[in-house]
């Protein structure tokens, strides 16, 4: 008799086991850290205001968090910022960047030249002056080191109090200037754009100031920059998570397939964000995506868009309240690598970042 239970307890143990086996793989408990290592194209470190900023202790954040969730390099890039803030460029964090070569790399531009646009958003204002400055200035950002341009606004909705509002058209004149320099120069500008397919009014959720009432088309813009120098390789940043509903798969495909200058990094953040056009769902990964995801493997990357906080920062402002969402997109990320195929994996979580950055091999 006893032999029969324990034959039975066997017999039901497999059952148990094969069923297990058959789980959908976004039902059982996502992976802490990727199976294997991985590149983030879009990070941001607050230092602080003032002179006290503190940008080794927020490197210091950042390789903690990177090896948490087994981030093997990341490209920093300065937020998109305008005249009416205290501007800063890559030139304020390059040097806390020094004792980790091998795990960062950077991006310019986000400060000095984002600034410069903006100021000049009337592309009647943009005088041939005006066009030289802006080429010396992009020229002398990757001679100092930088490995590309960003991050760049088009549109920037303003999500929280001293978050700015943005907005030229992407084939503004500087911004063609700057892809001209980015052609020349073999380097990708990375462009933050929300996406607005014809005027629509500002969704209740951003309809406070300094936002508009209504916000312009940008679809239009980001083809005509695209189309205007095949050369430049312009990153759309943010994929897999859309504030405004536009950033479609079927929109970023229809680009895709026309403009192979264009590529994609991802933003990927949990089931619960109050996002639209999600890559990964409560259920996993949306179907359409992952079609899209497959189709042009070579031409998405990730980018988390991270803010890596010192911990000698006091106070609050957007950076420090953006920060509180690293964890849930960090993990979600991991867990969207992990459902992919694993040859879709390896491009977007590594090898494409390799290629279009141009990185050394680590």
């Amino acid at each position: 008799m006893s032999s029969r239970r324990a034959l039975t307890r066997c017999l039901l143990g497999m059952v148990w086991l094969a069923a297990w086996a058959f789980v959908p793989a976004t039902y059982a408990q996502p992976p802490a850290r990727a199976l294997a290592p991985w590149v983030d194209v879009h990070l941001h470190l607050i230092g602080g205001r003032g002179q006290q900023q503190d940008f080794a202790g927020a490197v210091d954040v950042a390789i903690q968090e990177m090896d948490r969730f087994g981030i093997a390099m990341a490209i920093v890039l300065p937020p998109p910022q305008v005249d009416a803030q205290q501007v800063y460029d890559a030139f304020a964090f390059v040097g806390a960047l020094q004792r980790h070569r091998d795990r960062f790399a950077y991006f310019g531009g986000g400060g000095v030249l984002n600034s410069i646009i903006h100021r000049y958003a009337d592309p009647a204002t943009v005088t041939d002056a005006v066009k030289r400055d802006f080429t010396a200035a992009a020229g002398q950002i990757i001679d100092s080191g930088a490995i590309g341009f960003g991050e760049m606004a088009a549109l920037h909705i303003s999500a929280t109090t001293g978050h700015p509002y943005e907005f030229v058209h992407a084939d503004h004149p500087l911004l063609r200037v700057l892809a001209d320099v980015a052609a020349r120069r073999d380097v990708p500008i990375d462009l933050h754009m929300d996406a607005v397919d014809g005027e629509m009014p500002t969704p209740p959720r951003f309809a406070t100031l300094p936002n508009p009432p209504k916000l312009a088309d940008t679809m239009g813009g980001l083809v005509r920059l695209v189309a205007y120098n095949p050369k430049a390789k312009i990153v759309w940043a943010h994929g897999g998570s859309d504030p405004l509903g536009a950033m479609t798969p079927a929109a970023i495909g229809r680009l895709m397939d026309a403009h192979p200058n264009l590529s994609v990094s991802l933003r990927i953040v949990g089931a619960q964000a109050p996002m639209m056009n999600k890559a990964l769902t409560g259920t996993g990964l949306d179907p359409d995506w992952i079609e899209l995801l497959t189709r042009h493997a070579a031409r998405f990357l990730i980018g988390t868009d991270s803010f890596l906080v010192s911990p000698s920062v006091r106070g609050g402002g957007p950076g420090v309240g953006f920060a509180a969402r690293n964890t849930p997109k960090l993990r979600a990320t991991v867990h969207f690598l992990s459902l992919l195929p694993l040859d879709v994996a390896a491009k977007i979580g590594r090898e494409n970042a390799m290629r279009i950055y141009k990185l050394p091999p680590r």
